[in-house]
């Protein structure tokens, strides 16, 4: 059963890994909006609300809202209309801006319903930054009111006399109660928000497997990750040691002394800049552990795979990281799948992979349908792609 809500969310605002050398500089980002009737996909394929931000010139809202991309020195002026029945703010977590520009209501300004709000600054540090909806912040935060800003340093290093890198990945960690979402007219009081639901730049569990959610560069190169948290949990990172894994700056600001990490907590609003390096032919994986503040107990781990670029190139000799494509009934399944190519294209090469991106089963179906028994394998998310690169999930439950 799908929801009633007119704006769908593409997780656009997913992994992003850019190439220096092709990144043109942005000195002005489009219009963006604010709506509050989203939806976001859960792991388990459910579908909750969710406000948000989007860029006026796409029409949609994404959780989280779209990377802003800048350079230092920049003169930036950001601004959004706000058509939602709710008053809205643009928070500059971390920037240096002036009180009148900095998205608090009380020292700034609120943008009520139908209006307009303009945010202006100059980019005068490079590095990796938040904003954020500043009313009703508690429950803004929840619902998914928040993003990441880059601010890039020319040349293609971190800082003035800084290390060079290859590109750039923007890694923000959230959550959410899901009962919040589902009805956030009843979750008050605030403060009994409890997140029960982890997320990787709005994805969880499977999400993270394939496509442009896996990190990766040429062998012995350098990806730059760049950490936010707009998490009630604390984000705990643990770093294989093939990836060298150095901290280079810290709330968006060189640190005094490089350091290696094998681990790293991020606390709520808190940013890095790690640098890692991943060696010829790996293929591995960060975990991302989500620590309750208050009992310290473990809630949730997700992984963030990583790998040499060359290991991109699937099992039909295409790259993977497309999306969607396919009808798939019944949703959950128990037995019988069937499986639709939602347009003219055949499905051709197949795999299915399970929740820890091995390949299940494979095959080749030169058509646009396709029905599998899957009635031995075990309970769980699995995701099925074909030779194109398009992918969709499905859940498979016990007979």
């Amino acid at each position: 059963m799908r929801y009633p809500w007119s704006i769908y969310i593409l997780l656009a605002a997913s992994f992003y890994c850019i190439n220096n050398d092709t990144v043109a500089q942005v000195n002005q980002p489009p219009l963006m909006f604010t709506e509050m009737d989203g939806v976001l996909e859960l792991d388990n394929g459910m579908e909750i609300p969710i406000w948000g931000y989007g860029l006026s010139s796409d029409g949609f809202i994404t959780l989280p809202g779209p990377l802003l991309e800048y350079e230092t020195g920049d003169n930036i002026t950001i601004s959004f209309v706000n058509p939602s029945s709710e008053s809205h703010t643009i928070h500059l977590h971390g920037l240096d801006v002036d009180q009148a520009n900095d998205g608090v209501p009380a020292t700034s300004f609120l943008v009520p319903q139908d209006e307009t709000g303009s945010y202006s600054f100059t980019a005068s540090s490079p590095g990796t930054f938040l904003y954020h909806c500043h009313v009703t912040t508690t429950l803004h935060l929840t619902m998914g009111m928040y993003g990441m800003i880059l601010v890039r340093h020319p040349g293609g290093v971190l800082f003035e006399n800084g290390p060079s890198y290859y590109s750039d990945a923007p890694l923000l960690f959230s959550d959410l109660e899901v009962a919040t979402n589902v009805a956030p007219v009843q979750s008050y009081p605030f403060h009994d928000i409890r997140p029960d639901y982890f997320m990787v730049n709005g994805k969880s569990g499977s999400q993270l497997n394939l496509g442009e959610s896996i990190l990766s560069c040429p062998a012995n190169d350098t990806i730059a990750l760049r950490l936010g948290s707009m998490a009630y949990t604390i984000t705990k990172l643990i770093f294989p040691p093939e990836l060298n894994a150095k901290c280079w700056m810290s709330d968006g600001r060189p640190v005094p002394e490089p350091f290696g990490v094998d681990t790293i907590q991020i606390f709520p609003g808190e940013r890095f800049t790690i640098l890692i390096s991943p060696p010829s032919e790996y293929d591995g994986e960060i975990e991302v552990e989500s620590w309750d503040m208050v009992n310290h107990q473990l809630l949730h781990t997700n992984y963030v795979r990583v790998r040499d670029e060359t290991l991109n190139i699937d099992e039909f000799g295409m790259n993977n990281n497309n999306d969607s494509g396919y009808i798939i009934y019944p949703n959950p399944v128990t037995s019988t799948l069937n499986i639709q190519s939602s347009d003219i294209q055949m499905i051709m090469g197949w795999a299915i992979y399970d929740d820890l991106g091995r390949i299940t089963e494979k095959g080749f179906n030169p058509g646009q349908t396709l029905v599998l028994d899957i009635s031995t394998y075990k309970p769980g998310t699995y995701l099925f792609t074909d030779s194109s690169g398009r992918t969709k999930s499905f859940i498979k439950t016990m007979d």
